[in-house]
């Protein structure tokens, strides 16, 4: 059994704002100095020897850049801490696949597309006890919601007192309209085979609160829970040989 792991590419954009973090995190002060030191050089030493207006319209020039920066920062840093939270997610999930890599062959950030449908699926098991794919979410604090809402809440609780309350979109959707596109692709390889999708919360501080009704919804939160569900799985339909290798054939040969 083997792991096939396709680049992933918000590795590049946690780099690239990082970096740009970076950048408009000293802007602000790199443009105060630049002022102040205009202002000295063209006061001569004597900042009285400069008009009212002049001063006025530097220091309104001054203030609205370091604004925008401060602006420009917290949206980056709000981009970046989800996609590094998605990145720890994956790394916690990638951790639990090799303990099960003697019965399965894993692919790692699977990039898939039929007709007009793309996603990418954070994690695909094929063995001869069936095909699972896994949609792994990092998420933390409460989070509620029914297999059949379109969206779920998130509901966080801090020490000093402050409560949010966020949505995020219904993740069994997600991988169910990713599973759909799966079974498409093996369709068209001519193997018509069970594919289960699953839902995991990574995240230890995390709890849900979730009303599933369809036995098709499968979610599981921290690692022991998807390590004892991926130990006991069993495919209603398990894979034949053949099939298997014809299934690992049309996935390598889309990677």
């Amino acid at each position: 059994m083997k792991i096939y792991k396709s680049r992933n590419p918000n590795k590049i954009r946690i780099g690239v704002l990082f970096a740009l973090q970076v950048i408009f995190g000293a802007l602000p002060a790199i443009l105060f100095v630049i002022f102040a030191i205009d202002y000295l050089r063209s006061s001569g030493g004597h900042p009285e020897s400069i008009s009212g207006s002049s001063t006025l319209i530097g220091a309104y020039v001054s203030a609205a850049a370091i604004v925008l920066c401060a602006l420009a920062y917290f949206i980056l840093a709000r981009r970046y801490n989800i996609l590094l939270s998605g990145i720890k997610g994956e790394r916690s999930l990638a951790k639990i696949a090799k303990k099960h890599r003697n019965h399965y062959d894993i692919f790692i950030n699977y990039p898939i597309q039929y007709k007009r449908s793309r996603s990418e699926i954070d994690m695909i098991l094929v063995g001869k006890n069936g095909i699972i794919i896994i949609e792994v979410k990092n998420h933390s604090g409460t989070i509620c919601g029914a297999d059949s809402d379109e969206r779920w809440c998130q509901y966080k609780h801090y020490r000093d007192g402050k409560n949010t309350e966020a949505e995020m979109k219904n993740p069994i959707k997600q991988v169910t309209r990713q599973r759909d596109i799966l079974k498409s692709i093996l369709h068209t390889n001519g193997v018509d085979a069970w594919v289960d999708g699953v839902v995991y919360f990574s995240n230890p501080l995390v709890r849900l609160k979730l009303s599933l009704k369809n036995k098709s919804s499968i979610v599981c939160a921290g690692e022991k829970e998807l390590d004892r569900f991926l130990a006991e799985y069993s495919s209603p339909r398990p894979l034949k040989k053949e099939d298997t290798e014809k299934i690992l054939e049309a996935l390598r040969s889309s990677m």
